[in-house]
């Protein structure tokens, strides 16, 4: 069976990685690429934007060209991006993966709304490692979370506009349910001047950019005299770009739902 595939923010760096990934699976076909209104590679063929000559797919700024109701569509682009692209898919009879960051709560029902009629894998990351991650984080935080301080600390780089990542807030979640509070009791996005002794109920959220860091999360449990550290770092985009396209796979076989990487896994 052969999966066709449809690119949002294609020409972009993650759009590229993904691409590439697209196109090096012999179970996948890249059949649209989408771009926003204006952008230069409008009308051109895919091949020239990412150096491999003529492909056979030209890029649009809409759904409208490609063959929607018979792929699964990869969206990196921005919330309010991905926001319209729902608004197109709706009524079609498509499959999307969702891997933007920086989605507020009203956007996620959004999603949830979306996915009573159309398939839908939504993750902040796609990678295999972060979500073992995501579940020795709420292992490790209902065994220490009672007497361990919890510190979420992320690192990216320098062009990178939400913060914190996706995938902190998704810890942070994590980590604050296990202490049964919600993510807004418990989080205290950094910390300057005079603000206190640290109390045992607030978990501390910590943001970095610089350079062209791909992405680190750590999640750091100190207690009296020890403290444990969870660590994930990503050494490439390629890492996400492998994880969109096996959630796109899997996706296309699957009813309309909310599914997240740990369904796509089997974790």
């Amino acid at each position: 069976m052969t999966i066709d595939i449809i690119l949002t923010g294609s020409c972009g760096r993650m759009g590229k990685e993904i691409a590439a990934s697209v196109l090096s699976d012999e179970q996948c076909r890249l059949v649209g690429c989408i771009e926003y209104k204006g952008h230069s590679s409008i009308g051109k063929d895919y091949g020239e934007c990412i150096g491999q000559g003529t492909l056979g797919v030209v890029v649009a700024d809409s759904f409208s060209a490609v063959p929607v109701d018979s792929s699964v569509i990869i969206d990196f682009t921005a919330p309010s991006a991905t926001m319209s692209f729902l608004d197109e898919i709706d009524k079609r009879k498509a499959r999307i993966v969702i891997g933007t960051t920086g989605i507020d709560a009203s956007g996620v029902d959004r999603i949830k709304k979306s996915s009573q009629g159309t398939p839908i894998v939504y993750s902040p990351n796609m990678s295999m490692g972060v979500n073992l991650l995501f579940i020795l984080t709420e292992i490790v935080s209902k065994r220490l979370g009672e007497t361990f301080d919890i510190e979420i600390i992320e690192a990216h780089h320098r062009l990178k506009k939400d913060a914190p990542s996706g995938t902190a807030v998704k810890l942070g979640e994590i980590a604050a349910s296990a202490i049964n509070m919600s993510y807004d009791e418990a989080i205290k996005n950094g910390r300057a001047g005079m603000v206190g002794a640290r109390t045992n109920k607030e978990i501390g959220m910590h943001a970095v950019r610089g350079g062209d860091i791909v992405g680190d999360h750590t999640v750091l449990f100190a207690g009296l005299g020890e403290r444990l550290e969870l660590r994930h770092m990503a050494h490439s985009r390629s890492t996400f770009a492998r994880g969109a396209v096996a959630a796109a796979k899997w996706l296309a076989s699957q009813k309309p739902g909310l599914y997240t990487m740990r369904d796509v896994l089997g974790l």
